[in-house]
């Protein structure tokens, strides 16, 4: 299909292709993301007594979505920067495939009801892309910090919580 075609028209084709993907890559973000944070919200207030049966009040999804939101807007952007500058080289065809791969598989799993991190989706998929131009493309010290802090945070985050809760409880 773009055999014969050159290297400037095939990005100019995918760039513009990559406003279905990274359109399809914020809908599998809502999808996913927005979901987990109104149950665990919910679900508070259920536990709270301030929500008599478990029905998400709208204003629970606007907050949600309004988070998610500006989360991305506003922190979005070092992540963008290391997945899509620092991990390996990208250029449009790259982009639309890593996002075309991480929509898919977060929108699968949303489906499934397996609750999965976008940003584990996305940097699996840019590492996929990148190996396509070879081994040595990939910058494989920046994937290796990635994934030390994916496997940091859930023991921190559990010894932090068992550290707040502890503090809090001679006090309830």
């Amino acid at each position: 299909l773009f055999f014969r075609k050159s290297a400037h028209g095939v990005n100019r084709y995918f760039r513009r292709l990559q406003l279905v993907s990274s359109s399809l890559v914020s809908l599998s973000h809502g999808t996913n993301d927005a979901q987990k944070t109104m149950g665990v919200v919910t679900a508070l207030l259920v536990s709270t007594g301030n929500l008599s049966s478990f029905v998400v009040p709208l204003w629970v999804v606007l907050m949600a979505h309004s988070a998610i939101a500006l989360g991305t807007l506003f922190g979005g952007w070092r992540i963008v920067k290391t997945l899509g500058f620092k991990l390996t080289k990208m250029d449009p065809v790259h982009g639309f495939s890593v996002e075309t791969s991480a929509a898919s598989v977060i929108i699968g799993s949303s489906l499934l009801g397996i609750p999965v991190s976008t940003t584990h989706c996305v940097s699996g998929s840019v590492l996929g892309s990148g190996a396509t131009l070879g081994v040595s493309a990939v910058k494989w010290g920046v994937a290796r910090r990635i994934v030390w802090a994916w496997l940091l945070t859930i023991p921190a985050s559990a010894i932090i919580a068992w550290l707040t809760y502890t503090a809090i409880m001679p006090f309830v």
